[in-house]
């Protein structure tokens, strides 16, 4: 499956077999390394060798249970599985390079594995390319391996059969249209490009992975019940461990989609004020009379350099006695602004998220400037709220 990496930034200021993300660089994964391909960097889960063992358990268990021959098949099977997979994240890999984009990462998990590369200003083409190269590596892969199987005997012959059925169902699941499975992404892809709204697509592929979750479930129950057996266990507890993995990815991308789409028209003018920036040598009165004569809400005082020093809202000199306003200086109602503390009042969107978070923790209000000149004052809470 493929999944991006846009809604970590939102996390800042407030993807299972195989997923392809990346917006921004993200945290590395942790994990035993086993070299590089492609320029990215190929890691090994710890939990991948249980689920390596567990699966050769559970297909070497026979009528007469688990035994060495069994056990080495059902060991094959698994390690032919993450084979599969990591040839899938190659496919993400290679399809990743061929557009330019730097890939970060290849990482086997528990649950199969994702890649992560570098996405800025996506295309719904790169990304439907990109996604829909790891199943069609597996389908290739399938025919390859069933062709070698239809000339060879004994356990190889068994082995290479094991390996394309492996590849094929890899690649039927993964194609399925929803979240977090790479025919989610292709149908993102679709969609945006079909509607020219990134974030319908979004939507789309994650109400396609809700039905997908919900389907699993209803298989593993009523497809045995229809047609006289009972459930089995086994594949129950496999589509409920799907389930558990997709319903909460479709989740998480339709509530990111909605945020997101929401924080294409923020504008830091938005939540802030008006604002009008006056020299530091003015009284109180004359600063008061520029900003009611500009419409101003608030006023950003300048230092000697010409740069924000502080600010205070035109509402607050009514304190002022109104026969004192003409000799007291700004100072008096002045609040500091932190040197460098101003964000461009054209910043739109994810333009304003990356000129926000350098001053998270630092600073409590932002000075909105057009062209160097204070046109308002942000709130930085005010802001966030706004982005999320």
């Amino acid at each position: 499956m493929v999944g991006t990496g846009h809604e970590r930034r939102l996390a800042a200021v407030s993807e299972a077999p195989a997923t392809v993300g990346g917006m921004n660089r993200p945290a590395r994964s942790r994990g035993i390394p086993l070299g590089r391909v492609l320029g990215a960097r190929v890691l090994l889960r710890p939990s991948t060798v249980l689920m390596a063992v567990l699966i050769a358990v559970l297909v070497g268990t026979t009528e007469q249970g688990l035994t060495r021959q069994s056990f080495t098949l059902g060991l094959a099977v698994a390690v032919g599985l993450f084979l599969a997979v990591f040839l899938h994240e190659v496919a993400h890999t290679a399809a990743a390079r061929a557009f330019g984009r730097e890939v970060d990462e290849i990482v086997l998990t528990f649950l199969g594995g994702h890649t992560q590369f570098q996405a800025k200003d996506p295309r719904p083409l790169e990304i439907g390319v990109i996604a829909a190269a790891g199943p069609v590596a597996n389908a290739l892969l399938g025919a390859g391996a069933w062709a070698t199987a239809n000339v060879l005997t004994g356990i190889p012959g068994m082995i290479a059969g094991a390996f394309g059925w492996l590849n094929l169902i890899l690649a039927a699941f993964n194609a399925l249209p929803g979240t977090p499975l790479d025919g989610g992404r292709v149908l993102n892809a679709i969609v945006w490009a079909v509607r020219g709204d990134r974030w319908a697509g979004h939507r789309a592929a994650a109400w396609g992975g809700r039905i997908i979750a919900i389907g699993v479930v209803v298989w593993a129950v009523g497809a045995p019940l229809l047609d006289g057996r009972r459930p089995d266990l086994i594949t129950m507890l496999w589509s409920v461990l799907l389930f558990s993995v997709i319903w909460p990815a479709a989740t998480q991308e339709l509530k990111a989609a909605s945020v997101l789409s929401r924080r294409e028209d923020v504008t830091p003018l938005g939540p802030g004020v008006s604002a009008i920036g006056v020299p530091y040598q003015l009284s109180v009165q004359q600063a008061r009379e520029a900003a009611q004569a500009a419409g101003a809400r608030e006023v950003v005082v300048l230092a000697a350099d010409g740069q924000p020093a502080g600010h205070f809202p035109v509402q607050l000199t009514d304190v002022v006695p109104e026969a004192e306003r003409a000799t007291t200086p700004l100072s008096a109602v002045t609040m500091p602004v932190v040197r460098g503390a101003e964000i461009p009042a054209s910043l739109r969107g994810e333009e304003v998220v990356q000129a926000l978070l350098p001053w998270l923790g630092k600073t409590d209000v932002l000075v909105i400037t057009d062209r160097g000149a204070p046109v308002g004052i942000v709130m930085v809470e005010d802001l966030k709220r706004a982005l999320t």
